[in-house]
Protein backbone atom coordinates (compact mmCIF):
# COMPACT_ATOMS: atom_id res chain seq x y z
CA UNK A 1 0.00 0.00 0.00
CA UNK A 2 1.61 3.21 -0.86
CA UNK A 3 1.11 5.82 2.06
CA UNK A 4 0.95 8.66 -0.29
CA UNK A 5 -0.67 7.22 -3.61
CA UNK A 6 -3.12 10.15 -3.93
CA UNK A 7 -0.27 12.64 -5.14
CA UNK A 8 -1.70 13.77 -8.04
CA UNK A 9 -0.79 16.71 -10.47
CA UNK A 10 -2.23 18.45 -13.48
CA UNK A 11 -1.03 21.43 -16.04
CA UNK A 12 -1.45 24.91 -17.48
CA UNK A 13 -2.51 25.40 -21.23
CA UNK A 14 1.17 26.68 -21.35
CA UNK A 15 3.01 23.69 -20.92
CA UNK A 16 2.37 22.37 -24.70
CA UNK A 17 3.96 19.06 -25.95
CA UNK A 18 7.07 18.58 -27.32
CA UNK A 19 9.22 15.99 -29.23
CA UNK A 20 7.00 13.47 -30.24
CA UNK A 21 4.51 12.76 -27.59
CA UNK A 22 0.62 13.62 -26.93
CA UNK A 23 0.96 13.97 -23.22
CA UNK A 24 0.38 18.01 -22.53
CA UNK A 25 0.54 17.23 -18.79
CA UNK A 26 3.61 15.85 -17.29
CA UNK A 27 5.58 15.64 -13.62
CA UNK A 28 8.30 13.62 -12.15
CA UNK A 29 7.65 14.30 -8.41
CA UNK A 30 11.54 14.24 -6.77
CA UNK A 31 13.61 16.84 -5.39
CA UNK A 32 14.44 20.65 -6.52
CA UNK A 33 12.52 20.42 -9.10
CA UNK A 34 12.45 24.13 -9.16
CA UNK A 35 11.47 26.62 -12.12
CA UNK A 36 14.96 26.72 -13.60
CA UNK A 37 14.81 23.18 -14.28
CA UNK A 38 11.46 22.31 -14.92
CA UNK A 39 10.59 24.74 -17.40
CA UNK A 40 13.36 24.14 -19.63
CA UNK A 41 12.57 20.14 -19.60
CA UNK A 42 8.84 20.83 -20.09
CA UNK A 43 7.77 19.85 -17.26
CA UNK A 44 4.55 20.27 -14.65
CA UNK A 45 4.85 21.45 -11.12
CA UNK A 46 2.35 20.40 -8.55
CA UNK A 47 2.74 24.10 -6.58
CA UNK A 48 1.93 25.82 -9.72
CA UNK A 49 -0.06 24.12 -11.81
CA UNK A 50 -2.90 22.69 -8.78
CA UNK A 51 -5.77 24.83 -7.18
CA UNK A 52 -6.33 21.60 -5.19
CA UNK A 53 -4.34 18.28 -5.66
CA UNK A 54 -4.84 15.10 -3.61
CA UNK A 55 -7.43 14.07 -1.08
CA UNK A 56 -6.94 18.08 0.15
CA UNK A 57 -10.41 19.06 -0.59
CA UNK A 58 -10.97 20.11 2.67
CA UNK A 59 -8.45 22.89 2.11
CA UNK A 60 -11.71 24.41 1.28
CA UNK A 61 -14.25 24.12 4.62
CA UNK A 62 -14.10 27.43 7.13
CA UNK A 63 -13.04 26.68 10.62
CA UNK A 64 -16.67 26.04 11.13
CA UNK A 65 -18.43 24.44 8.04
CA UNK A 66 -22.23 23.21 7.49
CA UNK A 67 -22.40 20.01 9.00
CA UNK A 68 -24.14 19.12 5.76
CA UNK A 69 -20.88 19.00 3.94
CA UNK A 70 -19.93 15.71 5.77
CA UNK A 71 -21.16 11.85 5.25
CA UNK A 72 -24.10 10.92 6.40
CA UNK A 73 -24.41 6.69 7.19
CA UNK A 74 -26.55 4.13 8.94
CA UNK A 75 -24.55 5.75 12.86
CA UNK A 76 -25.43 9.26 11.76
CA UNK A 77 -22.86 11.95 10.64
CA UNK A 78 -19.38 11.18 9.67
CA UNK A 79 -16.78 13.48 9.62
CA UNK A 80 -14.21 11.49 8.61
CA UNK A 81 -15.75 11.95 4.90
CA UNK A 82 -17.67 14.54 2.61
CA UNK A 83 -21.13 14.67 0.93
CA UNK A 84 -21.01 15.08 -2.43
CA UNK A 85 -24.41 16.31 -3.26
CA UNK A 86 -24.02 18.81 -0.72
CA UNK A 87 -24.74 22.18 -1.84
CA UNK A 88 -22.54 23.80 1.72
CA UNK A 89 -19.60 21.62 0.25
CA UNK A 90 -20.48 22.92 -3.65
CA UNK A 91 -20.98 26.84 -2.59
CA UNK A 92 -17.31 26.40 -0.75
CA UNK A 93 -15.85 25.35 -3.82
CA UNK A 94 -17.10 27.61 -5.41
CA UNK A 95 -15.94 30.55 -3.12
CA UNK A 96 -12.96 28.75 -2.86
CA UNK A 97 -12.12 29.23 -6.73
CA UNK A 98 -13.45 32.44 -6.81
CA UNK A 99 -11.24 34.07 -3.98
CA UNK A 100 -7.87 32.47 -5.32
CA UNK A 101 -8.39 32.15 -9.22
CA UNK A 102 -10.61 34.47 -10.29
CA UNK A 103 -7.96 35.85 -12.73
CA UNK A 104 -4.78 33.90 -14.48
CA UNK A 105 -4.32 30.72 -16.22
CA UNK A 106 -6.42 27.70 -16.16
CA UNK A 107 -6.10 25.38 -13.42
CA UNK A 108 -6.35 21.96 -12.21
CA UNK A 109 -8.58 20.93 -9.32
CA UNK A 110 -8.70 17.61 -8.11
CA UNK A 111 -12.05 16.99 -6.65
CA UNK A 112 -11.52 13.32 -4.60
CA UNK A 113 -12.86 11.75 -1.61
CA UNK A 114 -11.06 11.64 1.83
CA UNK A 115 -8.55 8.52 1.56
CA UNK A 116 -10.81 6.16 3.15
CA UNK A 117 -13.47 3.43 2.59
CA UNK A 118 -16.50 5.42 4.20
CA UNK A 119 -19.32 6.64 1.22
CA UNK A 120 -22.23 9.21 1.94
CA UNK A 121 -25.51 7.35 2.44
CA UNK A 122 -27.61 10.37 2.40
CA UNK A 123 -30.94 10.29 0.26
CA UNK A 124 -29.56 12.58 -2.23
CA UNK A 125 -26.31 10.88 -2.53
CA UNK A 126 -28.33 7.20 -3.31
CA UNK A 127 -30.52 8.82 -5.57
CA UNK A 128 -27.49 9.77 -8.14
CA UNK A 129 -25.68 6.24 -7.57
CA UNK A 130 -23.95 5.84 -4.00
CA UNK A 131 -23.98 2.70 -2.58
CA UNK A 132 -22.28 1.05 0.33
CA UNK A 133 -19.11 0.78 -1.17
CA UNK A 134 -19.08 3.12 -4.23
CA UNK A 135 -19.62 6.69 -4.36
CA UNK A 136 -18.67 7.37 -7.81
CA UNK A 137 -22.44 9.08 -8.59
CA UNK A 138 -22.28 11.50 -6.12
CA UNK A 139 -18.62 12.47 -7.11
CA UNK A 140 -19.29 12.32 -11.07
CA UNK A 141 -22.40 14.64 -9.84
CA UNK A 142 -20.26 17.38 -7.72
CA UNK A 143 -17.84 17.09 -10.80
CA UNK A 144 -20.49 17.72 -13.32
CA UNK A 145 -21.54 20.89 -11.64
CA UNK A 146 -18.44 22.42 -11.25
CA UNK A 147 -17.12 22.24 -14.62
CA UNK A 148 -20.42 23.65 -16.05
CA UNK A 149 -19.84 26.57 -13.33
CA UNK A 150 -16.13 27.05 -14.07
CA UNK A 151 -15.53 26.10 -17.99
CA UNK A 152 -12.13 27.84 -18.08
CA UNK A 153 -11.31 25.67 -15.26
CA UNK A 154 -10.43 21.56 -15.28
CA UNK A 155 -11.47 19.06 -13.28
CA UNK A 156 -10.34 15.59 -11.92
CA UNK A 157 -12.26 13.19 -10.65
CA UNK A 158 -9.66 9.67 -9.48
CA UNK A 159 -9.68 5.87 -10.29
CA UNK A 160 -9.25 4.70 -6.52
CA UNK A 161 -10.95 3.09 -3.55
CA UNK A 162 -14.91 3.89 -4.11
CA UNK A 163 -14.58 5.71 -7.06
CA UNK A 164 -13.60 3.20 -9.38
CA UNK A 165 -16.83 3.15 -11.47
CA UNK A 166 -17.69 4.47 -14.70
CA UNK A 167 -19.91 7.58 -14.89
CA UNK A 168 -23.13 7.20 -16.60
CA UNK A 169 -22.43 9.27 -19.37
CA UNK A 170 -19.41 11.51 -20.94
CA UNK A 171 -18.02 13.84 -18.67
CA UNK A 172 -18.12 17.33 -19.53
CA UNK A 173 -14.87 18.66 -21.78
CA UNK A 174 -12.95 20.25 -19.05
CA UNK A 175 -13.19 16.99 -16.94
CA UNK A 176 -10.99 14.01 -16.41
CA UNK A 177 -9.92 11.17 -14.42
CA UNK A 178 -6.77 10.16 -13.03
CA UNK A 179 -6.05 6.81 -12.83
CA UNK A 180 -3.73 4.68 -10.62
CA UNK A 181 -1.25 2.45 -12.04
CA UNK A 182 -0.64 0.78 -8.45
CA UNK A 183 -1.76 -2.40 -9.70
CA UNK A 184 0.48 -2.36 -13.07
CA UNK A 185 3.56 -4.49 -11.86
CA UNK A 186 6.90 -2.97 -12.75
CA UNK A 187 8.58 -4.63 -15.68
CA UNK A 188 9.78 -4.29 -19.02
CA UNK A 189 7.82 -7.62 -19.94
CA UNK A 190 4.47 -8.34 -20.67
CA UNK A 191 2.19 -9.30 -18.14
CA UNK A 192 -2.13 -9.97 -17.38
CA UNK A 193 -2.07 -6.82 -15.88
CA UNK A 194 -0.70 -4.58 -18.15
CA UNK A 195 -3.47 -6.55 -20.68
CA UNK A 196 -6.19 -5.06 -17.81
CA UNK A 197 -4.29 -1.92 -17.27
CA UNK A 198 -4.50 -0.55 -21.15
CA UNK A 199 -8.45 -2.23 -20.94
CA UNK A 200 -8.96 0.26 -18.38
CA UNK A 201 -7.17 3.38 -20.02
CA UNK A 202 -9.09 2.49 -23.18
CA UNK A 203 -12.42 2.39 -21.41
CA UNK A 204 -12.42 5.91 -19.91
CA UNK A 205 -11.40 7.14 -23.07
CA UNK A 206 -14.69 6.94 -24.17
CA UNK A 207 -15.82 9.10 -20.99
CA UNK A 208 -13.13 11.81 -21.16
CA UNK A 209 -10.35 13.28 -23.49
CA UNK A 210 -8.68 14.19 -19.99
CA UNK A 211 -7.37 10.75 -19.09
CA UNK A 212 -4.36 10.82 -16.46
CA UNK A 213 -2.07 8.03 -15.60
CA UNK A 214 -0.15 8.73 -11.64
CA UNK A 215 2.32 6.17 -11.84
CA UNK A 216 5.78 5.56 -9.13
CA UNK A 217 9.24 5.66 -9.63
CA UNK A 218 10.59 5.13 -6.26
CA UNK A 219 10.88 1.97 -3.79
CA UNK A 220 9.17 3.90 -1.30
CA UNK A 221 10.56 2.14 1.03
CA UNK A 222 14.52 2.54 0.37
CA UNK A 223 15.03 5.71 -0.98
CA UNK A 224 18.87 5.03 -1.18
CA UNK A 225 19.05 2.20 -2.58
CA UNK A 226 19.95 2.79 -6.72
CA UNK A 227 16.56 1.75 -8.53
CA UNK A 228 16.48 1.09 -11.89
CA UNK A 229 13.38 2.52 -13.48
CA UNK A 230 14.05 3.72 -16.98
CA UNK A 231 13.52 1.49 -19.01
CA UNK A 232 10.53 -0.01 -17.27
CA UNK A 233 9.31 3.62 -17.81
CA UNK A 234 9.92 3.70 -21.60
CA UNK A 235 7.87 0.48 -21.99
CA UNK A 236 5.10 2.19 -20.03
CA UNK A 237 5.10 5.27 -21.89
CA UNK A 238 5.00 3.99 -25.19
CA UNK A 239 1.44 2.08 -23.98
CA UNK A 240 0.34 5.13 -22.02
CA UNK A 241 0.75 7.44 -25.49
CA UNK A 242 -0.42 4.51 -27.56
CA UNK A 243 -3.53 4.45 -25.34
CA UNK A 244 -4.38 8.12 -25.66
CA UNK A 245 -3.35 9.36 -22.41
CA UNK A 246 -2.99 13.07 -22.00
CA UNK A 247 -1.14 13.55 -18.43
CA UNK A 248 1.67 11.95 -16.62
CA UNK A 249 2.40 12.11 -12.97
CA UNK A 250 5.86 10.28 -11.92
CA UNK A 251 5.36 9.66 -7.92
CA UNK A 252 8.55 9.92 -6.55
CA UNK A 253 10.06 10.61 -3.47
CA UNK A 254 8.98 13.99 -3.69
CA UNK A 255 10.99 16.85 -1.51
CA UNK A 256 12.88 13.89 -0.25
CA UNK A 257 16.13 12.76 -1.05
CA UNK A 258 16.32 9.80 -3.50
CA UNK A 259 19.80 8.75 -4.89
CA UNK A 260 20.43 10.05 -8.78
CA UNK A 261 17.23 11.63 -8.78
CA UNK A 262 19.17 14.66 -11.21
CA UNK A 263 19.71 12.08 -14.01
CA UNK A 264 16.64 10.48 -13.22
CA UNK A 265 14.97 13.54 -14.04
CA UNK A 266 16.73 14.26 -16.95
CA UNK A 267 15.93 10.85 -18.98
CA UNK A 268 12.11 11.15 -17.54
CA UNK A 269 11.78 14.45 -19.57
CA UNK A 270 13.26 13.03 -22.28
CA UNK A 271 11.01 10.08 -22.49
CA UNK A 272 7.75 11.66 -21.45
CA UNK A 273 8.45 14.18 -24.96
CA UNK A 274 9.81 11.25 -26.98
CA UNK A 275 8.77 7.47 -25.44
CA UNK A 276 10.72 6.06 -28.12
CA UNK A 277 14.13 8.13 -27.42
CA UNK A 278 16.85 6.53 -27.45
CA UNK A 279 18.12 7.85 -23.56
CA UNK A 280 21.63 6.06 -22.95
CA UNK A 281 23.50 8.22 -24.82
CA UNK A 282 22.19 11.16 -23.45
CA UNK A 283 22.30 9.67 -20.19
CA UNK A 284 26.05 9.71 -20.53
CA UNK A 285 26.04 12.96 -22.44
CA UNK A 286 24.24 14.45 -18.88
CA UNK A 287 26.55 12.65 -16.84
CA UNK A 288 29.92 13.90 -18.34
CA UNK A 289 28.75 17.62 -18.52
CA UNK A 290 27.08 17.56 -14.86
CA UNK A 291 29.85 15.24 -13.03
CA UNK A 292 32.88 15.61 -14.96
CA UNK A 293 34.60 13.46 -12.99
CA UNK A 294 32.30 10.98 -12.07
CA UNK A 295 30.00 10.98 -14.68
CA UNK A 296 31.24 7.80 -16.61
CA UNK A 297 31.27 5.75 -13.73
CA UNK A 298 27.43 6.67 -12.48
CA UNK A 299 26.52 6.35 -16.07
CA UNK A 300 28.07 2.59 -15.94
CA UNK A 301 26.35 1.67 -13.27
CA UNK A 302 22.99 3.09 -13.93
CA UNK A 303 23.13 1.29 -17.65
CA UNK A 304 24.44 -2.26 -16.09
CA UNK A 305 21.00 -1.90 -13.53
CA UNK A 306 18.92 -1.03 -16.55
CA UNK A 307 20.40 -3.75 -18.49
CA UNK A 308 19.97 -6.54 -15.95
CA UNK A 309 15.90 -5.19 -15.74
CA UNK A 310 15.37 -5.16 -19.38
CA UNK A 311 17.45 -8.77 -19.90
CA UNK A 312 15.51 -10.59 -17.33
CA UNK A 313 12.20 -8.84 -17.03
CA UNK A 314 11.73 -9.42 -13.33
CA UNK A 315 8.54 -7.54 -11.40
CA UNK A 316 10.07 -4.78 -9.34
CA UNK A 317 8.63 -3.95 -5.77
CA UNK A 318 7.44 -0.88 -4.73
CA UNK A 319 8.35 -1.90 -0.92
CA UNK A 320 11.27 -4.08 -1.07
CA UNK A 321 14.27 -4.01 0.91
CA UNK A 322 17.95 -4.59 -0.02
CA UNK A 323 17.85 -8.90 -0.10
CA UNK A 324 15.34 -8.85 -2.52
CA UNK A 325 16.91 -6.00 -4.67
CA UNK A 326 20.07 -8.23 -4.68
CA UNK A 327 17.62 -10.95 -6.41
CA UNK A 328 17.00 -8.34 -9.51
CA UNK A 329 18.74 -5.55 -9.77
CA UNK A 330 21.50 -5.29 -7.64
CA UNK A 331 24.60 -6.76 -8.32
CA UNK A 332 25.69 -6.24 -4.93
CA UNK A 333 29.92 -7.00 -5.96
CA UNK A 334 29.35 -4.46 -8.90
CA UNK A 335 27.60 -2.15 -6.29
CA UNK A 336 30.50 -2.28 -4.06
CA UNK A 337 33.26 -1.67 -6.33
CA UNK A 338 30.90 1.55 -7.67
CA UNK A 339 30.45 2.62 -4.32
CA UNK A 340 34.08 2.37 -3.58
CA UNK A 341 35.38 4.00 -6.53
CA UNK A 342 32.69 7.13 -6.38
CA UNK A 343 34.38 7.49 -2.92
CA UNK A 344 38.03 7.48 -4.25
CA UNK A 345 36.92 9.92 -6.93
CA UNK A 346 35.24 12.49 -4.51
CA UNK A 347 38.89 14.16 -3.72
CA UNK A 348 39.05 15.04 -7.48
CA UNK A 349 35.62 16.56 -7.99
CA UNK A 350 34.68 20.14 -7.05
CA UNK A 351 31.97 22.74 -6.60
CA UNK A 352 28.57 21.44 -7.40
CA UNK A 353 29.71 17.73 -8.52
CA UNK A 354 31.72 17.68 -5.16
CA UNK A 355 28.47 18.53 -2.86
CA UNK A 356 26.20 16.38 -5.00
CA UNK A 357 28.61 13.11 -4.86
CA UNK A 358 29.42 13.32 -1.80
CA UNK A 359 25.70 13.16 -0.74
CA UNK A 360 25.20 10.45 -2.95
CA UNK A 361 28.83 8.54 -0.78
CA UNK A 362 26.86 9.29 2.16
CA UNK A 363 23.00 8.11 1.13
CA UNK A 364 25.07 5.22 -0.22
CA UNK A 365 25.99 3.72 3.39
CA UNK A 366 23.18 2.41 3.18
CA UNK A 367 23.01 0.11 0.92
CA UNK A 368 26.86 -0.95 1.44
CA UNK A 369 25.76 -1.10 5.33
CA UNK A 370 23.02 -3.58 4.33
CA UNK A 371 25.00 -5.23 2.15
CA UNK A 372 27.84 -6.15 4.89
CA UNK A 373 24.99 -7.20 7.50
CA UNK A 374 23.40 -9.97 4.78
CA UNK A 375 27.13 -11.35 4.68
CA UNK A 376 27.68 -10.87 8.21
CA UNK A 377 30.81 -8.80 7.64
CA UNK A 378 30.92 -5.99 10.01
CA UNK A 379 34.56 -4.71 9.04
CA UNK A 380 33.92 -1.23 8.78
CA UNK A 381 30.39 -0.66 9.50
CA UNK A 382 31.38 1.71 12.27
CA UNK A 383 33.15 4.00 9.55
CA UNK A 384 29.70 3.67 7.37
CA UNK A 385 27.56 4.52 10.01
CA UNK A 386 29.39 7.68 10.78
CA UNK A 387 29.43 8.74 7.44
CA UNK A 388 26.04 7.49 6.83
CA UNK A 389 25.27 9.81 10.04
CA UNK A 390 26.59 13.06 8.16
CA UNK A 391 23.46 12.94 5.61
CA UNK A 392 21.72 14.81 8.99
CA UNK A 393 23.90 17.53 8.68
CA UNK A 394 22.34 18.43 5.39
CA UNK A 395 18.58 17.67 7.06
CA UNK A 396 18.06 14.58 5.23
CA UNK A 397 17.09 12.26 8.09
CA UNK A 398 14.37 9.84 6.57
CA UNK A 399 15.74 7.08 3.84
CA UNK A 400 11.74 6.17 3.26
CA UNK A 401 8.32 7.16 2.41
CA UNK A 402 6.97 5.90 6.29
CA UNK A 403 9.60 7.79 7.96
CA UNK A 404 12.42 5.39 8.69
CA UNK A 405 15.15 7.54 9.77
CA UNK A 406 18.54 7.90 9.56
CA UNK A 407 19.28 8.06 13.39
CA UNK A 408 16.79 5.07 14.33
CA UNK A 409 18.48 3.29 11.79
CA UNK A 410 22.22 3.78 12.99
CA UNK A 411 21.42 3.54 16.64
CA UNK A 412 19.62 0.19 15.54
CA UNK A 413 22.80 -1.01 13.85
CA UNK A 414 25.18 0.27 16.24
CA UNK A 415 23.24 -1.83 18.58
CA UNK A 416 23.02 -5.12 16.61
CA UNK A 417 27.14 -4.57 16.24
CA UNK A 418 27.62 -4.10 20.24
CA UNK A 419 25.31 -7.53 20.41
CA UNK A 420 27.51 -9.30 17.91
CA UNK A 421 31.04 -8.40 19.76
CA UNK A 422 29.36 -9.37 23.01
CA UNK A 423 28.38 -12.87 21.70
CA UNK A 424 31.51 -13.33 19.38
CA UNK A 425 32.51 -16.45 20.23
CA UNK A 426 30.05 -17.51 22.85
CA UNK A 427 26.68 -18.19 20.57
CA UNK A 428 26.78 -21.83 20.25
CA UNK A 429 24.04 -21.76 17.41
CA UNK A 430 25.90 -18.96 15.32
CA UNK A 431 25.70 -20.77 11.69
CA UNK A 432 23.39 -23.91 13.17
CA UNK A 433 20.80 -25.02 10.46
CA UNK A 434 17.51 -25.00 11.85
CA UNK A 435 14.37 -26.74 10.23
CA UNK A 436 11.18 -24.96 9.85
CA UNK A 437 8.37 -27.15 10.97
CA UNK A 438 5.90 -24.95 9.57
CA UNK A 439 5.29 -22.79 6.15
CA UNK A 440 7.26 -19.78 5.77
CA UNK A 441 6.14 -16.47 4.90
CA UNK A 442 7.20 -16.61 0.54
CA UNK A 443 8.97 -13.20 0.98
CA UNK A 444 10.63 -14.29 4.08
CA UNK A 445 11.76 -17.85 3.53
CA UNK A 446 15.67 -17.50 4.48
CA UNK A 447 15.58 -18.87 8.02
CA UNK A 448 19.47 -18.85 8.08
CA UNK A 449 19.27 -15.12 9.31
CA UNK A 450 17.80 -16.65 12.32
CA UNK A 451 21.56 -17.99 13.32
CA UNK A 452 24.19 -15.44 11.45
CA UNK A 453 24.80 -14.06 14.76
CA UNK A 454 23.60 -10.97 14.37
CA UNK A 455 20.36 -9.29 15.46
CA UNK A 456 17.56 -7.43 13.11
CA UNK A 457 17.19 -3.59 12.07
CA UNK A 458 13.61 -2.85 13.84
CA UNK A 459 13.53 0.58 12.34
CA UNK A 460 14.03 -1.60 9.04
CA UNK A 461 11.63 -4.52 8.76
CA UNK A 462 13.59 -5.56 5.71
CA UNK A 463 16.62 -6.31 7.58
CA UNK A 464 17.94 -9.33 9.43
CA UNK A 465 13.90 -10.25 10.44
CA UNK A 466 12.02 -13.04 9.53
CA UNK A 467 8.86 -12.23 9.53
CA UNK A 468 5.90 -14.80 9.66
CA UNK A 469 2.34 -14.69 9.45
CA UNK A 470 2.11 -18.61 10.51
CA UNK A 471 -1.20 -19.37 12.70
CA UNK A 472 -1.84 -20.29 15.08
CA UNK A 473 2.00 -20.76 15.79
CA UNK A 474 5.39 -20.66 13.56
CA UNK A 475 7.50 -23.80 14.45
CA UNK A 476 11.14 -24.61 14.15
CA UNK A 477 13.35 -27.39 15.31
CA UNK A 478 16.74 -26.80 16.53
CA UNK A 479 19.03 -29.23 16.59
CA UNK A 480 21.00 -30.75 20.09
CA UNK A 481 24.11 -28.62 20.44
CA UNK A 482 26.34 -30.02 22.97
CA UNK A 483 27.25 -27.55 25.74
CA UNK A 484 24.50 -25.59 25.59
CA UNK A 485 22.08 -24.50 28.31
CA UNK A 486 19.98 -21.51 27.44
CA UNK A 487 18.24 -20.50 24.69
CA UNK A 488 17.14 -16.86 23.85
CA UNK A 489 14.79 -16.27 21.49
CA UNK A 490 14.95 -12.38 20.22
CA UNK A 491 12.09 -10.51 18.47
CA UNK A 492 10.88 -6.93 16.96
CA UNK A 493 7.99 -5.01 16.55
CA UNK A 494 7.11 -1.97 14.05
CA UNK A 495 3.70 -1.21 14.71
CA UNK A 496 3.81 1.29 11.91
CA UNK A 497 3.58 -2.12 9.53
CA UNK A 498 1.69 -3.97 11.67
CA UNK A 499 4.30 -6.11 12.76
CA UNK A 500 3.97 -6.66 16.39
CA UNK A 501 5.55 -9.42 19.50
CA UNK A 502 4.81 -12.61 19.46
CA UNK A 503 2.00 -13.85 22.34
CA UNK A 504 3.95 -15.92 23.72
CA UNK A 505 6.83 -18.46 23.23
CA UNK A 506 7.42 -22.10 24.02
CA UNK A 507 9.72 -24.39 24.25
CA UNK A 508 9.88 -28.58 24.11
CA UNK A 509 12.12 -31.41 23.99
CA UNK A 510 11.18 -34.84 22.74
CA UNK A 511 7.24 -33.86 23.57
CA UNK A 512 7.99 -32.08 26.75
CA UNK A 513 7.43 -29.25 27.48
CA UNK A 514 10.38 -27.17 28.76
CA UNK A 515 8.54 -23.83 29.16
CA UNK A 516 6.07 -21.55 28.02
CA UNK A 517 7.27 -17.48 28.62
CA UNK A 518 5.16 -14.41 27.23
CA UNK A 519 8.07 -12.12 25.51
CA UNK A 520 10.00 -9.50 27.93
CA UNK A 521 10.21 -6.15 26.17
CA UNK A 522 13.84 -5.14 26.48
CA UNK A 523 14.31 -2.20 29.15
CA UNK A 524 15.11 1.09 27.41
CA UNK A 525 14.69 -0.43 23.89
CA UNK A 526 10.55 -0.63 23.19
CA UNK A 527 11.13 -2.76 19.84
CA UNK A 528 12.95 -5.47 20.74
CA UNK A 529 11.89 -8.47 23.05
CA UNK A 530 13.39 -11.61 24.20
CA UNK A 531 12.41 -15.08 25.68
CA UNK A 532 15.11 -16.69 27.38
CA UNK A 533 14.20 -20.59 28.29
CA UNK A 534 16.69 -22.61 30.75
CA UNK A 535 17.63 -26.07 29.19
CA UNK A 536 17.60 -29.35 31.45
CA UNK A 537 20.63 -31.71 31.61
CA UNK A 538 18.38 -34.10 30.55
CA UNK A 539 17.72 -32.65 27.15
CA UNK A 540 19.85 -34.50 24.54
CA UNK A 541 17.56 -34.22 21.24
CA UNK A 542 15.63 -31.90 18.92
CA UNK A 543 14.38 -28.59 20.65
CA UNK A 544 10.78 -27.49 18.92
CA UNK A 545 10.21 -23.86 19.28
CA UNK A 546 6.52 -22.49 18.95
CA UNK A 547 5.87 -19.27 18.76
CA UNK A 548 2.67 -17.82 18.76
CA UNK A 549 1.37 -14.99 16.73
CA UNK A 550 -1.57 -12.45 18.26
CA UNK A 551 -3.73 -13.04 14.78
CA UNK A 552 -4.98 -9.25 15.38
CA UNK A 553 -1.83 -8.22 14.10
CA UNK A 554 -0.37 -8.63 10.45
CA UNK A 555 2.90 -10.80 10.77
CA UNK A 556 5.70 -10.77 13.61
CA UNK A 557 9.08 -10.27 13.56
CA UNK A 558 11.92 -13.01 14.57
CA UNK A 559 14.87 -11.81 14.91
CA UNK A 560 18.24 -14.05 16.09
CA UNK A 561 17.94 -17.24 17.98
CA UNK A 562 20.92 -17.57 20.47
CA UNK A 563 22.19 -20.62 22.48
CA UNK A 564 24.42 -20.51 25.53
Amino acid sequence: MLLSAMLLVGCTEKNQSIGTSSFDYREVYLPELTSDVYIPLSLNCIDRDWGIWGHNLSVVLPEKPSPSVFAKSGSGVDHSQLCFTSDALYKYICKFIKDNYRKGDPMRFAILPNDNNVVCLCNSCVKVGNTEEDASGAVYYMLERLANEFPKHFFFGSYYRTTCSLPKKPLPDNAGILISAIDFPLSTSYTAQEADFMDLLNQWSSYTKHVYVWDYINNFDDYFTPFPILSIFQHRLRLYADAGVKGIFLNGSGHDYSTLYGLKIHVMALLLSNPGADWRPKLREFCRKYYPVTGDVLCDFVVKQENMVEKEGDILSLYEGVPKAVKTYLPAEDFIIFHNKLISLLPETKDREHQSIEKLCWALMFTHLELNRMASDTIGCKWMLDEFEKLNDINIVAYSEAGGTIDSYVADYRYMLRRADETWGKNLLKGIKLTPLTALDPDYNDISILTDGLLGIPSCYHSGHMLSSASPALRISIPHVPGMKRLRVNMTKNSIYHIEFPLNVSLSCGGHLIGDVEPVPLSGNIHRAVADFDIPSYCNGALTLSVYRDESERTMALDEIEGF
